[in-house]
């Protein structure tokens, strides 16, 4: 899947991480390959709920356990590739 495809869903999703996490980082340090285990993100399994809470609030979407667990969540790019496939599956993609 290309990840560039909707710039604008991967700018929103990094924002969300970024202020969900309280990263403190500007959305230019998290690119596609940045680990989500890394110091920079630092995502555990509560803060992964509280990240998936936001996003299903603001699409207006609900995100299936199952999908997490077949997305094999590594990186910020798998995080967008995983909210991508859930908005588009929902019609709520922009």
């Amino acid at each position: 899947m290309d990840r560039a495809s909707n710039p604008d869903l991967a700018a929103e999703v990094k924002d969300t991480l970024i202020k969900v996490l309280e990263l403190g980082v500007d959305r230019e340090h998290l690119d596609d390959r940045t680990s989500l285990y890394s110091p920079v993100v630092g995502l555990d399994s509560l803060s992964l709920l509280h990240f998936l809470v936001a996003i299903e609030k603001r699409y207006g979407i609900e995100i299936d356990d199952e999908d997490v667990m077949a997305a094999k969540l590594s990186d910020v790019g798998s995080l967008v590739d995983l909210i991508r496939r859930v908005t588009e599956a929902d019609g709520a993609g922009h």
